[in-house]
């Protein structure tokens, strides 16, 4: 097992801290005693609140990206490609609601860094470590998409329209989902979402 870093520490902090109180009333501070570290090492990684926030949201997307693009990493059919998404998309929610949460506030956040968009969408990150993390995934996508049109199995459509018919059921129930005391999403619920997302796609 790798040893724990003082970036680790205080990523892992500043989760907590911006999920009990928030991204504009939670300080450097909060976030320094929370990970018990000094100043100096908590300015040496991250110089202000909104590249920790970057930071954060980086970290927490690259394990969401890694469950999320796994169903498309092998031959999969374009059927079975769209729902295993939706299907990695749900069970990462359900196994970290925190991280969850904490992207779904990161994200409505408007003190962050600039031009940050949403962790699955076609928001523009440029010039952002969450960017350049949304810039790798969302290759990864058009690029298996594209496979999927050139082949017949789905329809040509602008990158932004795909993501919005396929994550967009499935995203606004999130909230609702991480708002459980014990997350849990019904079987015919998932079911539904799988083939609505895959119905909207569809050649």
């Amino acid at each position: 097992m790798e040893p724990v870093t003082t970036k680790d520490k205080l990523l892992d902090a500043a989760t907590r801290v911006f999920l009990a109180h928030g991204f504009a009333a939670a300080s450097m501070d909060m976030v320094r005693i929370e990970a018990g570290v000094s100043n100096g090492s908590l300015y040496h990684h991250f110089p202000t609140k909104a590249l920790l926030a970057d930071a954060l949201y980086a970290h927490t997307l690259r394990d969401f990206h890694a469950a999320l693009l796994l169903p498309i990493a092998g031959a999969a059919t374009a059927e079975a490609g769209v729902k295993g998404l939706i299907r990695g998309y749900i069970q990462w929610v359900l196994q970290n609601p925190a991280q969850a949460r904490l992207l779904h506030k990161l994200r409505r956040t408007d003190g962050m860094a600039d031009g940050m968009g949403s962790g699955v969408g076609s928001g523009t990150t440029e010039g952002t470590e969450r960017g350049a993390v949304n810039a790798n995934a969302f290759a990864a996508l058009a690029q298996w998409i594209d496979q999927q049109v050139e082949a017949g199995d789905m329809r040509a459509m602008p990158f932004p329209v795909w993501m919005a018919l396929v994550f967009s059921p499935a995203l606004s129930l999130t909230q609702h989902w991480v708002a459980q005391a014990k997350p849990g999403v019904a079987p015919k619920i998932r079911a539904a979402l799988e083939h609505g997302a895959w119905m909207a796609v569809a050649a």
